[in-house]
């Protein structure tokens, strides 16, 4: 998939559930550096704050993950404290209709 399509999904993604961890776009959304596409979309001047969550790899492990959030077009980023509590289980699976 190309670089256009990947941040297409990724903007979906965002606006479809609220904010998309960096698992979820590399499990999901079939993109390999989530973290790539988030720069160039940032650069483009879309707003997309990022925080820290835990989240279980898949076997289990729980890891602390960019939960990166659409929040308009000005480009700003905003970095906030981790979050001890993992996403809960419903955000394991996403399904977008693209």
């Amino acid at each position: 998939t190309t670089a256009a399509h990947q941040r297409a999904r990724l903007l979906e993604a965002m606006r479809a559930r609220g904010g998309v961890t960096t698992l979820e776009a590399m499990r999901f959304l079939d993109i390999v550096d989530p973290r790539a596409r988030i720069v160039e979309l940032r650069k483009a001047g879309y707003r997309i704050n990022t925080s820290w969550v835990h989240q279980p790899s898949e076997c289990g492990r729980l890891h602390a993950v960019g939960l990166y959030t659409l929040t308009g077009g000005v480009e700003r980023v905003a970095i906030t404290r981790a979050s001890s509590r993992p996403r809960d289980a419903a955000s394991r699976q996403m399904m977008l209709a693209l």
